[in-house]
C-alpha cells in the first residue's frame, strides 16, 4: 500500500488515513453496540515448505456459522497493518459487521518465518494455507469466504485463487488498486535481496509467478475491482491497469466481474472512462465503500453503522 507512493503522496495518504480514524472508530463502536461482541485470536499455521505463518482471527464471539474474509496486505506490509489503523480498512471493523476476518503475515514479513520472496511461491503458499484454514473452520460458511487484496497483495491473491479457488470454492476476490504488470511491480521500494537473485537468474519465470495479468483470466470466483480515477500509486495511469485486469477477467473464467458500482460483466474501453463510476480518493469514503462491498459480497445482514 503506502510504500508504492512517491514520498509526498505517501505522506498525504497517511495523514488522510489518520484523519479518518475517529469517524471509523465511532462507526465501529456503534456497530458493536448493535451487533455481536468480538474476539481476537493469534494463531500459527505451517506452509508447504515448513515455514510458520502468523495470523490473527478477528470475529464475532459466537459459534454461529458466518461468512469470512481474508485480508491480504500490500507491498512490504505484515498483516498487523490491519490492526494498527494504518490501512484503509481494519479487521475489527469487519468483525463488528458480523464477518469472521483473518489477516496474516506473508513469508518473511512480521512474525512469519522465512525470507520475503516478493509475492512469490512461498508468499503465495502462505495465503493458500490461510485459505485452507478458513474454509475448514466449523463456524465459517464455506461458500461465503472471500479475499480482499490491497494494492500489491493482488500478486499473492490472483495466482492463488486462479490455482486453488475452484478447489476451495472461494466466493470472491475484491481487489483495491492492484498492479497488473511487471513494469508496475518494479516501482516503489526495492525488491528484497533474495527475490533479486531469483529475478536475475530467470526473469521470465520470476514474473510469470507474480504478474496478476497472467492469472486474472483464470479466476473461477467473482472479481470486483475498486479503483479511483486517480490511482493511489500510478495517478492517472492506474486506469489502464484497472481496465486491463477487469477486461481479462470478464473474458476469462470469472463467475462475475465488476468495476466499482458500474454494470457487472462488462469490458470497458478507455474512451468510456469519463462516464464510469469511480471510487472516492478520500480514506473515509473509501473505507465505507470497502466495508459496504464486503458486506454485500459475503451476504452479511449485519448493519455496519
Amino acid at each position: 500500500m503506502l510504500p508504492l507512493l512517491p514520498e509526498e503522496r505517501r505522506i498525504t495518504r497517511a495523514v488522510d488515513i489518520a484523519r479518518s480514524l475517529p469517524a471509523r472508530r465511532l462507526r465501529g463502536w456503534l456497530s458493536r453496540l448493535r451487533g455481536p461482541s468480538t474476539r481476537l485470536e493469534a494463531l500459527w499455521l505451517t506452509n508447504a515448505s515448513g515455514y510458520r505463518i502468523h495470523l490473527h482471527v478477528h470475529e464475532p464471539d459466537d459459534e454461529t456459522p458466518r461468512a469470512a474474509v481474508v485480508l491480504v496486505p500490500g507491498r512490504d506490509h505484515a498483516g498487523s497493518v490491519f490492526c494498527r489503523g494504518l490501512s484503509l480498512i481494519s479487521a475489527d471493523e469487519l468483525a463488528a459487521a458480523g464477518i469472521r476476518t483473518v489477516h496474516f503475515d506473508p513469508v518473511g514479513r512480521g512474525r512469519s518465518w522465512g525470507h520475503d520472496d516478493f509475492c512469490g511461491v512461498e508468499g503465495q503458499d502462505a495465503l493458500r494455507a490461510v485459505l485452507d484454514f478458513v474454509h475448514s473452520r466449523h463456524n465459517v460458511l464455506p461458500d461465503r469466504v472471500g479475499v480482499l487484496s490491497m494494492s500489491m497483495g493482488l500478486s499473492l491473491a490472483a495466482p492463488v485463487l486462479a490455482r486453488e479457488g475452484r478447489r476451495l470454492k472461494t466466493s470472491f476476490l475484491l481487489d483495491w488498486e492492484g498492479p497488473a504488470t511487471r513494469d508496475v511491480l518494479l516501482r516503489g521500494s526495492p525488491i528484497p535481496s533474495t527475490a533479486r537473485a531469483a529475478l536475475a537468474h530467470d526473469p521470465d519465470t520470476f514474473w510469470a509467478v507474480r504478474e496478476p495479468i497472467a492469472w486474472i483470466d483464470q479466476l473461477p470466483c467473482r472479481y470486483v475491482r475498486i479503483q479511483a480515477r486517480r490511482d493511489h500509486a500510478l495517478g492517472d495511469q492506474g486506469i489502464g491497469c484497472a481496465l486491463s485486469l477487469l477486461n481479462q477477467a470478464t473474458r476469462g473464467a470469472a463467475r462475475a466481474t465488476e468495476l466499482n458500482d458500474n454494470p457487472s460483466d462488462t469490458a470497458w474501453r478507455l474512451d468510456q472512462v469519463p462516464d464510469l463510476d469511480w471510487a472516492p480518493e478520500s480514506s473515509a469514503a473509501l473505507n465505507r465503500l470497502l466495508i459496504r462491498k464486503i458486506v454485500e459480497l459475503t451476504g452479511t445482514q449485519q448493519t455496519t453503522g
